[in-house]
């Protein structure tokens, strides 16, 4: 049995793996625009950088979708890591996870706390030893010392990942899942990701914000027959209940603090009519939820 994924077919047991990591959990079911093709992608233009200081701009000014799930890693979870890889982990990887722990970046980049990094690093070095698809060469690492000693911090919801090399910690390595070339990014963490919510291997990315996976409700679909994502962003807008818009290709995301929320409206390239998703804490108030949902005629 082998599972079909964007760009390249993957052994039935490799995708097992690969699904049961907690980054694909986090993002939901699939969407059409999410189920985009290569050449859409590739057509579409990366999202327009915020002005600095705005909120979701750079790590500074990380817009968190729910704080309240927050939970920042103790010097006592970098340490347990460490001891179990047998490495240190980047310093700019513990910035990170100090101030938010781990989550979903610019709803595309799945950053891993402390305690997952062992888990998945073990798991990541048994798939890559087995099935490897990329050049290292302008990358400069050699493969056989990337797969024995790297380390994954970080997956995309498309299946890219990123790795570090313990020998060389100002090295970082994007493995994409639709690419056969390895991408040296850095040289710190934080600039590794930065790479990441350029847009380079995806349009469609919401820029430095965070939502924590834990406690989240979803809810997905088409707006009602005729609705357009215009209308249906100007609606939301009106409530006057977002505290940030983003917009990138075909897609308008509205953050709403009184829910914990984000809600989207988008078009996909040979879909017809508009779609939403919209997450929330699962503690957020059903009617201000329902608002919501009404604003932009979800069915």
């Amino acid at each position: 049995m082998t599972g079909v994924g964007i760009g390249r077919v993957w052994p039935g047991a490799f995708l097992g793996a690969f699904l049961g990591a907690f980054l694909l959990a986090a993002c939901g079911a699939t969407t059409p625009d999410e189920g985009s093709s290569s050449a859409e992608v590739a057509a579409a233009p990366p999202p327009a950088p915020l002005r600095p200081g705005t909120p979701g701009s750079g790590f500074a000014d990380l817009l968190v979708v729910n704080p309240s799930r927050v939970v920042e890693a103790t010097e006592a979870d970098l340490a347990r890591a460490e001891t179990e890889l047998g490495a240190a982990l980047p310093r700019g990887y513990a910035r990170f996870v100090r101030r938010v722990g781990g989550g979903s970046l610019g709803h595309f980049v799945g950053v891993l706390t402390p305690d997952q990094v062992p888990v998945a690093t073990s798991q990541w070095r048994e798939r890559v030893g087995q099935y490897w698809f990329w050049d290292t060469t302008e990358a400069g690492v050699d493969r056989a010392d990337l797969q024995a000693r790297g380390v994954v911090l970080a997956s995309t919801f498309d299946g890219d990942e990123l790795c570090f090399d313990p020998a060389d910690p100002r090295a970082f390595y994007v493995l994409p899942r639709n690419e056969d070339v390895v991408h040296r990014v850095g040289p710190d963490f934080l600039d590794a990701v930065q790479w990441l919510l350029d847009g380079r291997l995806n349009p469609w990315v919401e820029g430095w914000t965070l939502e924590v996976n834990e406690h989240r409700l979803e809810r997905h679909g088409r707006l009602a027959d005729g609705t357009t994502r215009e209308e249906a962003g100007a609606a939301l807008a009106a409530l006057g209940k977002h505290s940030q818009a983003v917009e990138t290709a075909r897609r308008s995301t509205y953050f709403l603090p009184g829910i914990e929320g984000r809600l989207s409206v988008y078009t996909s390239e040979g879909e017809p009519g508009a779609w939403f998703d919209l997450t929330y804490d699962d503690a957020a108030d059903p009617a201000e939820v329902a608002r919501f949902l009404a604003a932009v005629s979800a069915d």
